[in-house]
């Protein structure tokens, strides 16, 4: 057996699928920069082709990996490595997993926080 060439974190990811057969809905966990473990109720077999959109609650956009492939099916849980990304998501997986940089500050919650200093002066 290969042995592992990333970290991965555990994680709760809402996702969209999207396939040659279809979309559907899922969840991603054990999030790796080079793939991960996600559920899903779409029907997807060991080297079957997927987009993804990952809606991961530290970004302020979803992330997009624009080719994957499922590399092993157990029940409805499959293992996904991700092949082509959106230009620097590689880059904001590598983040979310290592954690190694501040979650971005949408411009919502700058005027929120800047609402909430005013009241509390």
């Amino acid at each position: 057996m290969q042995p592992r060439c990333s970290s991965r974190k555990y994680v709760r990811y809402p996702a969209s699928v999207q396939t040659d057969n279809g979309a559907g809905e899922g969840t991603l966990f054990d999030l790796s920069p080079t793939g991960c473990r996600m559920q899903s109720n779409i029907a997807l077999t060991p080297g079957s082709y997927l987009a993804l959109h990952v809606e991961a609650p530290e970004t302020e956009s979803p992330l997009a990996v624009e080719v994957s492939i499922v590399r092993w099916h157990k029940d409805n849980q499959f293992g996904i490595e991700f092949l082509r990304y959106a230009q620097g998501v590689r880059e904001r997986f590598t983040d979310l997993v290592e954690g190694c940089k501040a979650p971005a500050i949408s411009k919502q919650s700058i005027e929120a926080e800047s609402v909430l200093s005013t009241v509390a002066a």
